[in-house]
């Protein structure tokens, strides 16, 4: 595997120095975001508003649950559901992190998928304003980003000589909007069912593993609070039978990565590729952002080499954000308390819940019940 082991490298994830972000006197109120263009499901805005208010009880700020409208001022503290374009942010007048829990950048395809791998294709394919990222392919998966149906067909061949091979579609998320591929057959299968007119948004082609286990590895700056964290998530089924994300067991802890972390082990190599991918996108593209989750996977391939490498980005309300939530709160409650361990659960089922779980999001047929908690000492 590439990514090196020294924990010393990985404390860029934490831009602050473990004080926190003093809250600004002018802040006012919290404000929820979600796009205009993107379709939202009903259980996500359940979710945004649930951890709105929770968030601005912490942070002692008014809150209604109407979305936040354009031009609101330096009061407000936003809240998005989506990573904001520079345009987005400067409609509202965000100008800097300390003014949002989440992120912003340059063009939409920044905040996706397409810019974990390197193009394969003709360069007048390319989104404007794509840049290549010298050094990536080090801490990711072998995968190209393509923007015509000819460039997947080539990259997806070139890759399955190497065995399986996962289409994603970049702007899906909680792992949906996959597809694994075993052979040309059902790439070719695969890519003539899908819609020609969605590729030059771009398609993810990338070696898939064996298994696997994904990390979350992340940190967040608000006003007067700074956290980072490491854990792993796991999957589970929706009704359709296909895998997706279902929650994420974390520890979190004040400030930024301790170095005690156990050296060689693959929670400290995911905390080094988190950070050097990090560097890397935030540095090419000048993305700005006070929540930064990162998903690093790590598993076999076909051919028995093993990998370790980010899958994406999250800079913006993710699926481990209530699991921050609550801690944030902990830290709030326990003011000595250093460290504590946080999750959140997704499910179709109607298992019992965990103890000292908050169900925040009933769920329905289609949509996944949802809650979080802080874990019990022993559990």
């Amino acid at each position: 595997m590439n990514p090196g082991n020294a924990i010393g490298e990985q404390t860029d994830l934490d831009d602050g120095d473990g004080t926190g972000i003093a809250s600004p006197a002018r802040l006012r109120r919290l404000a929820i975001v979600w796009s205009e263009t993107e379709p939202c499901a009903s259980h996500e805005i359940v979710t945004l508003r649930f951890a709105a208010a929770r968030l601005a009880a912490l942070l002692g700020l008014e809150y209604d649950d109407a979305q936040a409208g354009a031009g609101e001022g330096d009061a407000t503290y936003y809240l998005p559901m989506f990573t904001l374009t520079r345009e987005e942010a400067d409609a509202r007048g965000i100008v800097m992190e300390s003014q949002l829990w989440g992120g912003i950048v340059p063009h939409g395809f920044v905040a996706t998928k397409l810019v974990s791998h390197p193009p394969w294709g003709r360069p007048e394919a390319m989104p404007e304003g794509w840049k290549h990222i010298a050094g990536i392919e080090k801490y990711t998966l072998p995968g190209y980003s393509v923007f015509a149906r000819d460039d997947a067909w080539q990259a997806g061949k070139a890759l399955l000589q190497d065995g399986a091979v996962r289409l994603k579609w970049p702007f899906a998320r909680g792992g949906g909007g996959q597809a694994m591929v075993r052979d040309q057959h059902e790439l070719s299968a695969w890519l003539d069912a899908a819609n020609d007119s969605l590729f030059p948004g771009g398609l993810v082609v990338e070696r898939h593993l064996e298994s696997a286990k994904t990390y979350s590895v992340g940190s967040s700056s608000l006003p007067g609070y700074d956290i980072a964290y490491w854990g792993e998530q796991h999957n589970v089924l929706d009704p359709s039978g296909s895998e997706v994300y279902g929650g994420s067991a974390l520890t979190v802890v004040r400030g930024s990565f301790p170095s005690a972390l156990a050296a060689g082990s693959d929670v400290v190599r995911a905390i080094v590729a988190a950070n050097a991918y990090d560097r890397l996108v935030r540095g090419a593209y000048g993305v700005v952002a006070s929540r930064r989750n990162y998903d690093v996977i790590v598993g076999v391939d076909a051919r028995g080499d093993r990998h370790l490498g980010v899958l994406e980005q999250s800079w913006r309300f993710g699926g481990a954000s209530m699991a921050e939530v609550f801690a944030l709160e902990w830290f709030s409650r326990n003011p000595g308390s250093n460290s504590v361990a946080a999750e959140t659960g997704e499910s179709y089922g109607d298992e019992p819940l965990p103890e000292g779980a908050v169900l925040y999001c009933h769920g329905d047929a289609e949509s996944p019940r949802k809650y979080a908690r802080i874990i019990p000492y022993g559990c």
